[in-house]
């Protein structure tokens, strides 16, 4: 089922890819690591470490609307580096698992299978020189492989999955506006698809994401929201945040799976 295996990391001047084992170009493999990795680690702390070793997905790639991806990051100690914080803390890495859109049902079905082999794995790597050996990497992609082409495990799995639970992260506050202007509160597990437009407040990094789910949506709409955003920057964060908009769809299902909204949305 899966078709490839990039590995990325946050060098010291920002993410970029370590190892491409997939017939994804190298300019594609870039952009994922840039756009996945800052979206993966958009808390801080604490918040931030939630997310290791964590299996996120599935994920647009870049380019390739036929190819989505699971990711899982992790830290490995790095072996030369001039930035205090990772020399202190560790570099932060992800594995993407590439597969085939059509096979996005067979890959939710077999997400807890996967992720805990997958965490097995990269609880083993330690090293940054690891995450270039094309031997170690490729051994895992066949250990994926194996699991999600099992007749026996496809056999085990019941009918139906339930839809994994919304996950509550602390810092994070949600609105969206009527069409008349007014600012309403979001409950974190609503549909996002029942919205045109979410404005995401994060508290600990400091920035207020206007993420626009419909493509159709109102400009006047969007206006409204953006406005709303200034104010709510302006009268509670005196203008100390940074204000986003996020309407790549990459960008915009990355943010959604990081808070804990598993679900595609529609955006038509």
């Amino acid at each position: 089922m899966f078709s490839g295996l990039i590995v990325t990391t946050m060098g010291d001047r920002g993410p970029y890819p370590l190892l491409n084992l997939s017939s994804i170009p190298e300019d594609t493999a870039e952009n994922l690591s840039v756009i996945g990795m800052t979206i993966l680690f958009m808390g801080a702390g604490i918040l931030a470490e939630r997310q290791h070793y964590r299996l996120h997905g599935s994920l647009p790639i870049p380019n390739s609307p036929d190819v989505e991806a699971l990711a899982m990051s992790f830290i490995v100690s790095p072996t030369h580096t001039k930035d205090l914080r990772i020399d202190q803390h560790g570099r932060e890495t992800t594995i993407w698992l590439l597969f085939e859109s059509t096979k996005r049902e067979q890959v939710f079905n077999l997400h807890r299978e996967i992720e805990s082999a997958l965490k097995e794995e990269t609880e083993q790597i330690k090293n940054e020189e690891d995450l270039t050996d094309s031997d170690k990497m490729g051994a895992i992609l066949s250990r994926m492989k194996n699991i999600t082409e099992s007749p026996e495990l496809y056999s085990s799995l019941p009918d139906k999955v339930e839809p994994l639970d919304i996950v509550e992260k602390g810092g994070l506050e949600f609105f969206t506006v009527s069409p008349e202007g007014e600012l309403l509160t979001v409950d974190p597990k609503v549909d996002m698809n029942t919205l045109q437009v979410l404005i995401l407040v994060n508290t600990i990094l400091k920035r207020i994401f206007l993420i626009k789910l419909k493509n159709n949506m109102p400009q006047r709409l969007l206006f409204l929201a953006g406005t709303s955003a200034s104010n709510i920057n302006t009268n509670r964060f005196k203008n100390r945040f940074t204000i986003r908009d996020v309407t790549d769809p990459m960008e915009r299902e990355m943010i959604l799976e990081t808070i804990g909204v598993f679900q595609k949305l529609d955006t038509q």
